[in-house]
């Protein structure tokens, strides 16, 4: 199972997560975002191991803005966490860029809205339907990923923690790709815990292990 840890944004605490095995690291763009990474030291993001891809986070960013910060910091891919359309998704896959778009899910959410998206995102994220963008610490109804029939991977998202790992692990689907984790193992906004983090993440690797 993939490990995405996001909304990281002070250096020392960039580099001890970077210490730890995860595959993603997240950085947000969204000025709105206690987490908000704003002009990024270039030498924190070489200093990152290459077997941890970097992600932007944008919500509802101009298409110009997304390329730009790609190309100035090299991401490897980028989460549109707003209300992106299909033709913004189809624009940077044509512009050789990976995306991981996130849809917010609750009762009324109809996976349908997926499809179209399919050809041109790498992954899927769902996170929890709250009228924050994101980082909301607050878990959906995991049983209705049951209604998720498409080829696309996906991470998990919302308020996953120590408290409720175990029963995200017992998830059994086939598409799902990697947990996301964010608020649950921070002392303050953006500032994770290491070793909360470390303990999370062991639970996830004895359970691969399994």
């Amino acid at each position: 199972m993939k490990i995405k840890i996001c909304g990281m944004k002070y250096q020392q605490n960039i580099n001890d997560v970077s210490c730890l095995p995860i595959d993603y690291m997240g950085f947000i763009f969204y000025k709105a975002s206690p987490r908000f990474v704003g002009e990024l030291d270039k030498n924190i993001l070489k200093n990152i191991p290459p077997h941890i891809q970097t992600v932007a986070v944008f919500v509802n960013s101009s298409l110009e803005e997304i390329c730009s910060i790609v190309s100035k910091y090299q991401f490897n891919l980028v989460q549109l966490h707003g209300n992106e359309t299909v033709q913004d998704c189809k624009y940077l896959f044509e512009q050789n860029i990976n995306v991981i778009k996130a849809f917010s899910i609750d009762a009324n959410t109809s996976f349908l809205t997926t499809e179209n998206y399919t050809p041109y995102c790498k992954y899927f994220l769902f996170d929890t339907a709250t009228k924050l963008f994101g980082g909301s610490g607050v878990q959906f109804n995991w049983n209705l990923l049951e209604n998720y029939v498409y080829d696309t991977p996906f991470f998990l998202s919302g308020g996953i923690s120590l408290e409720n790992i175990e029963e995200a692990l017992k998830i059994n689907h086939p598409k799902l790709f990697g947990f996301d984790i964010n608020s649950k193992i921070e002392d303050s906004a953006a500032l994770k815990n290491i070793a909360t983090t470390k303990q999370l993440i062991q639970k996830i690797k004895t359970n691969d292990n399994i």
